[in-house]
This record gives C-alpha cells, structure tokens and sequence, in this order.
C-alpha cells in the first residue's frame, strides 16, 4: 500500500530522462523558448480546438522524444478532483445572454456555453500538466539554468544582476526536491509516533489536517539548510557579481531555430483558433 508521505517520489521537477531523440538533442534555450511558445499558446487559446491541437502536439512530442507517461498520467490523476471543482463552478456561475439553457438545478440556470467552458478548462489543464511534464523530461535544471543565463545575458547592459537571477533560479530547481525530501523525513517520523497518514478517501478537510503539523518544522528545517548553504558558498568565497564561465558551451544551428519557428507558427494558430472554430 502506498503511504501519503511520499513526497519525494511524486515530485515531478528534476525528473529528467536522457534520450537520444531529435527533441534533446537540440540547444537548450531553443527548447525552453519552444516549451514558452506552446505554453502561451495553450493558456491564451480562446477555442476548444486549439487546445486540442496542443494537446496532439504535446502528445507527439512524447513519442518522438520517447517519454514515458506514466509520471504525467499520475500528475494528472493527482490534480483532476482540484480541476473538476474548477469546472464545475465554471458551470454553475458562468451566465450568458446569448446561449441556450439547457436546464435549471435550484434555480441555477446551466447554460451551453457554460458547459462547454468547463470541458474546454478541462483539457486545457490536461494539456498544460502534459507540457509541463515533458518539459522537465526533456530539460534538466542545470540545462535550464545555462539556456536562463544565456537567454538574459543581453540585460547585462541594462545593469540587470543575470548572474545573481541565474543563480537564484538554479539553487530554486535543485532545492524543491530537497524540501520534498525533508517533508517526507518529517511525516514518516510523525507517522512513526502515531500520526495518522493511511486515510483513503478525497477528503480536502482531513488531507489539510495532515499536512498542517508539517508546515512549521519543514519550514525551520528548510531554513537551517538554507542558513548551512549561505554560509558554505560565503565561506568558499562565492560572488556573484563577478564574470563566470559555464560547464555548457551552447551552439545554435538551423535545426534549433526550425524548432523556435515551428512551435512560434503552432501557438499563433492556437491563439487566433477561436476566430475560424
């Protein structure tokens, strides 16, 4: 049976999963500007087929890329109950003049618009857990960090601390799964003193019950690592502010910039779906 307080298992940053593929081979920064271009597309998609256009999309990628889909079915599974509620207060207080009722509950008139609202939100949030997933599948945290530095380095100019921003950025990525690691130290300990982490059941009462008693240690441990971390790099003589090389020497070619204009094509047509559909 699994236990509730495995955290470090189902967190989903940091999973990366070389492949041979077309898709990783290709320059970092084209790929985090590629993933950006269909997530806007995604999010900015007024029509239903739109979205399932990116849905296809996104579902090709995987097959090209060789993902497996069992970590996204998961994530998708975890979040549905959070995005049915969604869509059904999509339903019940969406009002519009100009769709057809098709019936009443409790004096709530549910429009066809309204129901077409939620299933388009419905895939809309599938979509975006599915691109998410193979972004962090696809990208790994030190790769991302070298495509940020290189993306911002033209702010250099513009006295924008790039460094201070890049570091802070990849310190974030490599410490979530630190703190999903020390929340499952801190629940199995709990559990361990008779903590009650085996209830079965979407209860969203009781599942915030169990998670309150690890808010206060999780956030004084995670501090104290912070603390261990700050004095380690002042210590090593770390600044920031000074020029610093990168392990990745990053090469753009054709084929990287045939992948920004695709996907760039892909969520135009996306978002100006919703006047022809």
């Amino acid at each position: 049976m699994k236990n509730r307080f495995e955290f470090l298992g189902s967190t989903g940053l940091g999973q990366y999963i070389p492949r041979q593929s077309w898709l990783h081979r290709r320059d970092p920064r084209a790929k985090l500007v590629a993933f950006l271009m269909l997530f806007i597309g995604m999010v900015f998609s007024p029509g239903l087929w739109g979205i399932l256009a990116g849905l296809l999309l996104t579902f090709l990628i995987y097959l090209l890329s060789r993902l497996p889909f069992k970590p996204t079915w998961t994530s998708i599974l975890r979040a549905f109950p959070f995005i049915l509620i969604l869509a059904f207060l999509q339903i019940l207080f969406t009002r519009s003049s100009t769709s057809a009722v098709l019936f009443t509950v409790f004096g709530l008139k549910i429009y066809q618009s309204s129901i077409v609202d939620a299933i388009t939100l419905i895939v809309k949030f599938i979509a975006l857990i599915c691109l998410l997933n193979a972004l962090v599948m696809c990208i790994s945290t030190s790769q991302i960090s070298a495509a940020l530095f290189y993306l911002f380095k033209p702010l250099d100019k513009l006295k924008f601390p790039v460094n201070d921003l890049t570091m802070v950025t990849q310190i974030t990525l490599r410490y979530i799964p630190i703190v999903a690691q020390i929340t499952e130290k801190t629940a199995k300990a709990q559990a361990a003193r008779g903590g009650d982490w085996e209830r079965k059941g979407f209860n969203p009462i009781k599942q915030a019950k169990m998670i309150l008693p690890l808010i206060v240690p999780v956030i004084i441990m995670s501090l104290k690592r912070a603390e261990t971390m700050a004095v380690a790099m002042e210590s090593r003589g770390f600044n920031a502010a000074e020029k610093r090389s990168s392990y990745y020497e990053l090469i753009f070619n054709w084929q990287d910039a045939f992948l920004i204009g695709i996907t760039i094509i892909i969520s135009a047509m996306m978002i100006l779906s919703g006047k022809y559909f």
